[in-house]
């Protein structure tokens, strides 16, 4: 209900090794996003937004729920205090753009309505401010009002969906983009849950249509390489997160047992290298979760199903490979694929004593090593 209900982030206490690994990435695009709310931690937002930088870097985006905007003053400092934070950046950095996203749903008109994200609106439209791009991200729904009571506050005329988009148009001459994806069945929510509210879940916004839009042209879909916003890139680099934690994982890409620290490794080349020593990071980034799936299903069948009814995409990795087992004989499937293409030698002594320990579990896939 409020930013002084949430949780401080640690990594906002020593943003230097953040900021130093990041900076070595070679950024397309910078985002402060969540699992919570940057805006808990304005100084550190302004702090990244001023520093970040990379040779390439096109944009910086804050993600919000516009929890700070709780009263005029309140949003016009923080709004100011961003802006002036992108403005003043150093003559030798990138002259990235700065974009202000919005989280808003049906779940969070709920709890706070939809005039926090009308205020952030209607205050970017300033002259001194209209620099910034703004646009909303949501949940396709059916029976969901939210954007017609957005709209209405804000004066201005929604247009329809297509291809999970829609635009509010203002008086100012201003178009606001609102994007729309699948709702996550997990965790806080369920079907249970679901079934309780007024609103439902349309055919579009299940996974496996709403996925659909990630394909590339050989009918893959490979988060780690894939940009997931309103207009999808098939991308050369790789979608990473640093978590709370100071872990950096890529998005649906690496085991999740095995994360590089920005406080451990000093530079994105240490982490990478860590990253790629492991057989099974190397095969989610070129072939993804669902192949990994299909490879681990000889011996783990349950995998198949997990991949096909998992509504979302942060952690289908992690289900995959929830236990020693798992990981170890996508280890070794996934080794014994890189050992037949040349891309790596490994001592058989020691892939053959990882096999029998499989099988001393009574793990048997259709390589048994």
């Amino acid at each position: 209900m409020s930013l002084g209900g949430l949780r401080p982030y640690s990594v906002a206490r020593d943003p230097g090794p953040v900021l130093r690994v990041m900076n070595g990435m070679g950024l397309w695009k910078a985002v402060l996003s969540g699992g919570g709310e940057p805006m808990i931690e304005p100084e550190f937002c302004e702090r990244f937004v001023h520093e970040i930088d990379s040779p390439a870097l096109e944009e910086i985006e804050l993600i919000t729920a516009a929890h700070f905007a709780s009263d005029e003053k309140e949003t016009r400092v923080r709004l100011r205090r961003l802006v002036d934070a992108w403005r003043t950046r150093g003559a030798g950095l990138a002259k990235a753009r700065f974009s202000v996203r919005i989280s808003l749903d049906w779940f969070h008109a709920q709890r706070i309505g939809v005039e926090p994200a009308a205020r952030v609106i209607r205050m970017l439209g300033e002259d001194d401010m209209r620099e910034v791009n703004c646009y909303l991200r949501s949940v396709l729904l059916d029976k969901d009002t939210t954007f017609e009571q957005l709209s209405e506050a804000l004066g201005g005329e929604l247009t329809p969906i297509s291809d999970y988009q829609q635009e509010i148009r203002l008086p100012d001459g201003r178009s606001v983009l609102v994007y729309h994806k699948n709702l996550i069945v997990d965790g806080r929510m369920n079907d249970r849950k679901l079934s309780r509210l007024p609103v439902t879940i349309p055919t579009a916004s299940r996974a496996d249509v709403f996925g659909q839009r990630f394909l590339d042209g050989e009918g893959k879909h490979v988060p780690a390489r894939v940009y997931n916003g309103p207009q999808v890139k098939h991308l050369d680099g790789l979608a990473c997160l640093i978590e709370d934690s100071g872990k950096v994982r890529i998005l649906e890409g690496n085991d999740p047992t095995r994360s590089p620290d920005v406080r451990e490794h000093r530079t994105w080349q240490e982490a990478i290298e860590y990253l790629y020593a492991d057989p099974v990071t190397v095969f989610l980034v070129d072939e993804g979760p669902q192949a990994l799936a299909a490879l681990i299903s000889d011996a783990f069948p349950e995998s198949v199903r997990i991949a096909a009814d998992t509504n979302q995409l942060y952690h289908l990795t992690e289900l995959l490979l929830d236990t020693p087992a798992k990981r170890l004989y996508a280890t070794l499937r996934t080794l014994r694929l890189h050992q037949e293409q040349g891309r790596v030698t490994a001592p058989e002594g020691a892939v053959e004593a990882a096999w029998a320990l499989l099988r001393a579990e009574g793990v048997a896939g259709s390589d048994g090593g």
